[in-house]
């Protein structure tokens, strides 16, 4: 299959999973061609899908009701025009709309309540209309517009104009998300910190609560990106501050976000570290949220909870050989497995059974019948029938030696040297692969189990 072929397939599963026309998405393809970025697949993959997402939104957004024909037409036109993919013929509705709500006045405060509203809430209609297309220009002119709806409503709506600010930083993290440019984000880390000076913890609780939030997601990007840990630390930290004064009954959908993302640094912070305490910390929140959790109220984040809290409890059963823990773990991946639609989102559902063989390798290892390490290797058997190496090398590598290290265990347990030859090259094949993919660091681990595979098989040639 061609480089062409695969980008057609792509946009054409995108356009069917998030049900966005295959106009709009070429529309956006072309902001990035005019941009002159060359962004290889997997990540125009992920920047197609946070754009579909936006136009979502904004299809929501011009299907609001309006009772007056003076505002519903044009909303009307933007909105077949967001269809064709005429970003063009969308701003220009919007901005006509946007005068009609002004009526030729320049004094806000002595615009009536709900015409202020209105004309905002244009504004950051635009804004989103800008934020379609893929560049970071469109990403710095998407926050100034959001700062202006956010200055436009105002103390007509409070509530409404911290939202829009927080926008604001929205937008331009952005540019760091979707180009890799730290820039956008020390400019949201900025911008948050600024809006929380203006808060009190205790009179704006919810809204302070919110910047927060914010704040932590940008500076766990920006660590991600830049591999600086202490940004990461930084990110727990400021969830867990929010958590002290925000209550579960004052904001639910909050609270719980700010526990799974406290709960996903301290996961990963944990796995890293080999730090049973992180680990715990991250199990005691989700467990915590999941316990009043209804599923049916946000199915995707409650999947997420379910399978960060699955991570949690298998990096501490195979610490504490707790088989208890293994077993919730694997319960865990698996009932997250079976939400997961393989044909939409391959490469998720093949995490979840590589996550789930190593589960039952680590089980295996404690019972003395077979049976649950043969479960493993057709767990990353599954895994590999979606992370092939001619696309995902990375991937394939770890699935191919996790495989190839419990096919050694089980080679060992029935005395095979035939198996436990081919679990060794194998392992080999995996480690070449990962060099030649040019991750250095994931090497350096594969060649631990390499190791560990090469003991084993030295010990069964003494047997």
């Amino acid at each position: 299959m061609t480089t062409q072929d695969d980008m057609s397939t792509m946009i054409a599963r995108i356009a069917e999973r998030y049900d966005v026309p295959l106009a709009v998405l070429l529309a956006i393809m072309a902001s990035i061609v005019r941009g002159g970025a060359r962004p290889n697949l997997s990540t125009l993959e992920r920047q197609l899908t946070r754009k579909a997402r936006d136009v979502l939104g904004l299809r929501a957004r011009l299907a609001r009701p309006a009772e007056d024909d003076g505002v519903a037409e044009p909303r009307m036109k933007a909105a077949r025009a967001l269809e064709a993919g005429q970003f063009g013929e969308i701003e220009r509705a919007l901005a006509q709309l946007e005068l009609r709500f002004f009526g030729g006045m320049t004094d806000l405060s002595a615009m009536p309540k709900d015409r202020r509203i209105a004309a905002g809430e244009t504004r950051a209609d635009r804004a989103a209309t800008a934020m379609l297309e893929l560049t970071p220009t469109a990403c710095r002119e998407a926050a100034q517009r959001y700062a202006e709806a956010a200055a436009i409503v105002g103390v007509a709506d409070l509530a409404r104009s911290r939202d829009l600010a927080l926008r604001q930083g929205d937008a331009l993290a952005r540019i760091g998300e979707d180009f890799d440019d730290r820039t956008g984000f020390e400019a949201a880390i900025a911008h948050y910190r600024s809006l929380l000076s203006r808060l009190d913890n205790f009179e704006d609780t919810i809204a302070w609560a919110a910047v927060r939030e914010r704040l932590g997601r940008v500076q766990a990007r920006l660590g991600a990106l830049s591999g600086d840990v202490a940004l990461l630390e930084q990110a727990m930290s400021c969830y867990a501050t929010a958590l002290e004064d925000l209550r579960q009954e004052m904001a639910p959908a909050l609270w719980r976000s700010l526990k799974v993302r406290f709960a996903r640094i301290a996961v990963t912070l944990g796995e890293t570290r080999e730090d049973d305490a992180l680990l715990e910390d991250a199990v005691s929140a989700l467990a915590t949220a999941l316990a009043v959790w209804k599923r049916e109220e946000d199915e995707a984040r409650w999947l997420e909870a379910e399978e960060l809290i699955a991570r949690a409890r298998a990096a501490l059963g195979r610490r504490m050989s707790d088989l208890a823990l293994l077993e919730r773990a694997f319960n865990g991946f698996n009932r997250v497995a079976k939400a997961t639609d393989r044909a939409r989102d391959p490469l998720h559902w093949a995490a979840l059974q590589d996550q789930m063989g190593g589960v039952l390798g680590a089980m295996g290892e404690r019972y003395s019948e077979p049976v649950v390490l043969e479960e493993a290797i057709a767990a990353f058997g599954a895994a590999l029938e979606e992370r092939r190496r001619e696309s995902s090398p990375r991937l394939w590598a770890t699935s191919s030696a996790n495989q190839g290290l419990v096919s050694m265990k089980l080679a060992a347990r029935r005395k095979d040297p035939a198996l436990a030859q081919r679990a060794f090259m194998q392992i080999a094949a995996a480690v070449e692969a990962m060099r030649e993919a040019g991750h250095s660091a994931d090497v350096a681990a594969l060649q631990k189990t390499l190791v560990m595979a090469g003991n084993l098989a030295e010990t069964m040639r003494k047997t």
